[in-house]
């Protein structure tokens, strides 16, 4: 099982980033792979392949996580990319400075996780909403100036409420992937 944990988007938050999304769609003219505005999500951990019998340690895991934290609100407030805008190979949504309790979230998920055998990244968390990502043809060049002036004329401020999080499993298909949420657990 191909496994992520995210934060959902809920539908108002992802009615308006889809309206962003849809703009950036129009204005940016490239062979960009987009994200369907309804895989939308925060990804927290990406578990990659994992064997069925690690999902019970997974929802312990997400369970001592969330039952450390109550409901708090982030912001969607500018695009950005990876690695840089000079060379922007992921575009994405990116939040507001204080995102110290996402942060947080994700470091006691990540130490949880840890503590029932499964490996820690070994890059810090940087919280963003990937909404595409550029193919082999793309060019970079162009896609650099373009995206650098999109985002000048461009501003976004979207708020999302976080109340829980989701185990996901990510099925692979020609057309691209498919989410199906697994399992869920609320913040207290």
């Amino acid at each position: 099982m191909r496994l992520f944990i995210a934060i959902p988007i809920e539908n108002r938050t992802q009615k308006l980033l889809q309206e962003k999304l849809e703009i950036a769609q129009s204005e940016l003219d490239f062979d960009l792979k987009w994200v369907s505005g309804e895989n939308l999500h925060l990804t927290l951990k990406f578990l990659g392949d994992t064997d069925e019998d690690k999902l019970s340690d997974i929802k312990k895991s997400m369970e001592n996580t969330c039952s450390q934290y109550d409901n708090f609100n982030i912001y969607y407030e500018h695009y950005d990319a990876f690695p840089s805008t000079d060379y922007p190979k992921v575009l994405y949504f990116g939040l507001k400075n204080d995102k110290n309790l996402l942060i947080d979230l994700q470091n006691e998920l990540e130490n949880n996780l840890f503590n029932k055998g499964f490996e820690k990244e070994d890059r810090d968390y940087t919280p963003h909403l990937t909404f595409a990502r550029t193919r082999k043809k793309t060019d970079m060049r162009q896609l650099k100036y373009d995206y650098q002036d999109f985002i000048k004329d461009n501003n976004i401020r979207i708020l999302q409420k976080v109340n829980k999080i989701s185990l996901i499993e990510s099925q692979l298909y020609k057309d691209g992937p498919v989410y199906n949420e697994l399992y869920s657990v609320n913040l207290k």
